[in-house]
């Protein structure tokens, strides 16, 4: 008799596997097709810039080399002078004219 109910709980068990596990395929395949549509959305988009990547590179190499050089690697063209303001002093000079104003009208 024992071995009558495991038998029936093992068919039990290996059936609810076998639904998981179709279940599971349904999901995966859906989750292909979505990924399929992703990919072409993303080919649409990523197109035009490629291309116009692309024409900035075969039309004038040197300009485009020279754009991603000052753009990217922060490089400066000989005989330039880079100035540069640090966010530190910008912020001291604002605090010395509040405190410039607040002098000026301070009632006497």
């Amino acid at each position: 008799m024992w071995w009558l109910l495991t038998v029936f709980v093992l068919l039990i068990f290996i059936s609810g596997l076998v639904v998981g596990n179709m279940e599971l395929a349904k999901r995966r395949e859906a989750l292909e097709q979505n990924l399929g549509a992703l990919k072409k959305q993303l080919k649409g988009i990523q197109g035009p810039l490629k291309t116009q990547q692309e024409n900035d590179l075969s039309n004038n190499l040197p300009a485009y080399l020279e754009r991603i050089a000052r753009e990217d690697l922060n490089f400066m063209r000989a005989g330039e002078k880079v100035v540069a303001f640090p966010e530190k002093i910008e912020e001291e000079v604002d605090k010395t004219e509040g405190l410039l104003q607040k002098i000026k009208d301070k009632p006497k």
